[in-house]
């Protein structure tokens, strides 16, 4: 190890050893700004900073401290101003131009321009770079066909006229547009350290960024330092002086080193999830924040009796998620009412579960009690999981509905086989996670009748026509409203039903009283985090 580390004695706590580690000499050797507060995390070590390769939330917490897009978006993916204080959309949806905002400046103090963010989504589109999200740039004409390489190889339609406007052209209109921009794969890059140093871009001493921190301190396996950016002068101002970010010293030591280290959140997942839950001192602190992605039940909406709304809605109305969840989830899981996440278009989550209502519907489609309704073939992948899923579905809808299930069991390469192509099937486990936080993410990538997504055969006119409200309109709450009245078709169709939110889950100390998460990236929400003095 590179820095020495006290150990003191263990303390044992209702079977998780809570291991005192004295705070790591590293990573606070720096001096900061020392006019206001210090927060600190723990969180794993970042593979990349770089935000057109970031992957983990992690690596997304870090990137999106540095590096401001032109926009910032919110529920029902509606734009705020960030680095484009403006902008225009032009041509029936196909233009669009960014006006920058005259404060923006890189850390090094120089004016953020327009050739950044050209140079910048030029970079991302290129195959060598490899970008995680560079299809999210590919409804700009020409990028798609630039991302494939080649010689013969179209130029994306991006332009700068002049240093603070920034005009793009798409191939088609494109809801949510403004949305993707909002992800690290849009903000601006410095030119010169990336094509002067290579990968090395990111380490401390080279690193440019335009966002409310600046990196001051990487020590590998050891932390990082944030500073406040006196430089920036954006629309999210910074809270904290500093944040320092430590990394747990191994993988199974980061309960302890939460209970001993000054830090103020930790992330956990998996068997720390599951021991922080098992402990009696450190449940009270675990907080989860929903993801914008859904675990869901796909019906074959061709076959019936599953092509009738009753019946789907009948099984919907029968859970009880807050059990089920309870029951079937070992990994952070939030109960779903609704298809749609609450943090992509926020909406009545509906209520607890109504037996009664369900048994009713379930008469009004010809089966009272589940008389004459033919067994439900339930199709999943084997796991421990999906297996107390197939469990919990079979007892409750049998108990409830009188309906049996009769569980499908694949290995994994078969599953994948069959959700591409389901042919013959009843109901299967699905699920989708938001690749920007926008309804088209899920309202028209996954629902629209001629898109079909899961293969279930559903397809409803009133729905594609609202979408076709949202599509025509630059309004942003024109057309959130539209796409709220389609998300309210689908949920009374229910050609799915929604079982678990994904969540991210956080270990908190008493004196956070604030915290939150974008719920598309897993990144923490700085701007969201407070602390008592």
């Amino acid at each position: 190890m590179p820095l020495n580390r006290r150990r003191f004695v263990g303390l044992a706590g209702s079977g998780v050893a809570l291991a005192a580690l004295a705070a790591c000499e590293g990573p606070l050797t720096l001096e900061g700004d020392d006019q206001g507060q210090r927060l600190e995390l723990l969180l794993d070590e970042p593979a990349t900073i770089d935000p057109a390769l970031v992957a983990q939330p992690q690596e997304a917490t870090v990137a999106e401290a540095l590096f401001e897009p032109l926009v910032r978006v919110g529920e029902g993916g509606v734009a705020q101003p960030a680095a484009a204080e403006s902008w225009q959309i032009t041509d029936a949806g196909h233009a669009y131009q960014f006006n920058l905002a005259a404060s923006g400046r890189w850390t090094s103090g120089e004016a953020v321009s327009s050739d950044d963010f050209v140079w910048s989504w030029r970079r991302n589109l290129a195959p060598e770079l490899g970008a995680t999200f560079n299809y999210l740039l590919f409804p700009i004409t020409g990028a798609e066909s630039y991302a494939a390489g080649g010689r013969n190889r179209d130029e994306p339609e991006i332009g700068a006229p002049d240093t603070s406007t920034l005009r793009v052209h798409l191939r088609s209109s494109t809801p949510g547009f403004l949305a993707r921009v909002a992800t690290s794969t849009f903000v601006p890059l410095p030119r010169a350290e990336i094509e002067g140093t290579g990968a090395s871009w990111t380490d401390p001493i080279r690193i440019r960024s335009n966002g409310p921190y600046k990196l001051a301190q990487w020590d590998r396996g050891l932390g990082m330092t944030l500073h406040r950016n006196t430089e920036y002068g954006g629309s999210a101002p910074p809270v904290f002086s500093d944040v320092v970010i430590r990394f747990p010293r191994s993988a199974d030591s980061r309960l302890q080193d939460f209970h001993a280290s000054p830090a103020h959140a930790a992330s956990v997942s998996g068997a720390d999830y599951r021991s922080a839950m098992a402990n009696a001192d450190l449940r009270p602190q675990v907080r989860l924040f929903e993801r914008a992605g859904t675990w869901f039940i796909v019906f074959n909406t061709r076959k019936a009796p599953w092509d009738a709304a009753a019946v789907r809605r009948a099984l919907s109305l029968a859970l009880d998620r807050e059990a089920l969840t309870a029951a079937v989830f070992d990994q952070p899981t939030l109960p779903a009412q609704r298809l749609t996440p609450g943090s992509i278009l926020a909406a009545e989550p509906g209520g607890a579960p109504n037996v009664d209502e369900a048994r009713a519907l379930l008469a009004s489609a010809g089966f009272p009690n589940g008389e004459g309704l033919p067994p439900l073939r339930f199709t999943y992948h084997r796991t421990d999981q999906w297996d107390r899923l197939a469990a919990e579905l079979t007892r409750i809808w049998d108990d409830t509905l009188g309906v049996v299930v009769q569980p499908d069991v694949r290995e994994w390469r078969d599953f994948l086989d069959f959700s591409n192509a389901p042919g013959d099937f009843d109901a299967y486990r699905a699920g989708w996670t938001s690749e920007y936080r926008h309804p088209a993410n899920w309202l028209d990538d996954l629902w629209r009748s001629d898109m079909d997504f899961f293969r279930t055969g559903w397809a409803n006119s009133a729905f594609d026509q609202h979408l076709a409200t949202a599509a025509a309109t630059t309004d942003q709450e024109a057309q959130r409203e539209a796409y709220a009245a389609a998300d309210a078709v689908l949920e009374s169709e229910a050609p799915a039903i929604a079982i678990g939110s994904h969540a991210s889950a956080f270990l908190l100390k008493p004196d956070v009283t604030g915290f939150g998460i974008d719920p598309v990236s897993g990144a923490i929400d700085l701007a969201q985090v407070s602390l008592n003095a």
